[in-house]
């Protein structure tokens, strides 16, 4: 298995002004052995960003953060203040034989969009702590890891209700709807799959090849 490691980019800090406060975090990659060591810190970010119980908190702790190292082109980028993590994101390579795509991928070909599913990676989490929401840290995360990936597409699902805040920054960075509506067995909320498809090159290293994650 191919895990992600930090390419030896130097971190970078965003700020936002307004009403007096300045915000100012640093986004950083994290490599397996750090997102496994940080995997409570991580999982409370879940638990507050969510509003979860304890339970679903460890679940998320002992299955998808423990579990991360199996996946292909697993990538992970957290936001600090300090030395405190105030928001995550993660995801990896697009692989048709896990979940995710075994639900997915059927209703994206029937919507025309089977080439989206083609050099492309799942975005699976993207949390930041409620008390340091509306400071752009989503906005860093996100933008970091696409201007980070050497994928084509983007994949993600998100809720299909309007009133989403995290749909509008998708959209302000380039994601576009695909299946709207789309239902996940047993559920009975819709949600909304998204992507987004680079229209730059891809990252590349110093012999001018595609970087690999």
């Amino acid at each position: 298995m191919s895990n992600f490691s930090p390419s030896g980019a130097p971190p970078f800090a965003h700020g936002r002004y307004g009403a007096g406060m300045t915000a100012r975090a640093t986004v950083r990659a994290l490599d397996t052995a750090e997102v496994l060591r940080r995997a409570d810190e991580l999982a409370d970010v879940y638990q507050r960003a969510f509003g979860c119980s304890a339970a679903r908190r460890d679940h998320f702790r002992d299955t998808r953060l423990a579990y991360l190292p199996l996946y292909d082109g697993a990538v992970t980028l957290a936001a600090f203040e300090g030395e405190t993590v105030v928001g995550f994101v993660y995801g990896f390579d697009y692989q048709p034989d896990h979940w995710w795509p075994r639900l997915v991928g059927p209703a994206l070909a029937e919507a025309g969009h089977a080439s989206w599913t083609h050099d492309a990676f799942e975005l699976n989490e993207l949390e930041v702590l409620p008390e340091h929401q509306g400071r752009g840290h989503g906005t860093a995360l996100l933008r970091a890891l696409l201007e980070r990936l050497p994928h084509r597409h983007t994949l993600l699902s998100t809720t299909a209700d309007p009133a989403d805040r995290a749909k509008v920054l998708y959209r302000r960075l380039g994601f576009v709807d695909l299946v709207p509506g789309f239902r996940y067995p047993g559920v009975a909320e819709p949600a909304n799959l998204m992507g987004h498809r680079r229209v730059t090159p891809a990252p590349s290293g110093q012999d001018g090849q595609r970087v690999q994650t």
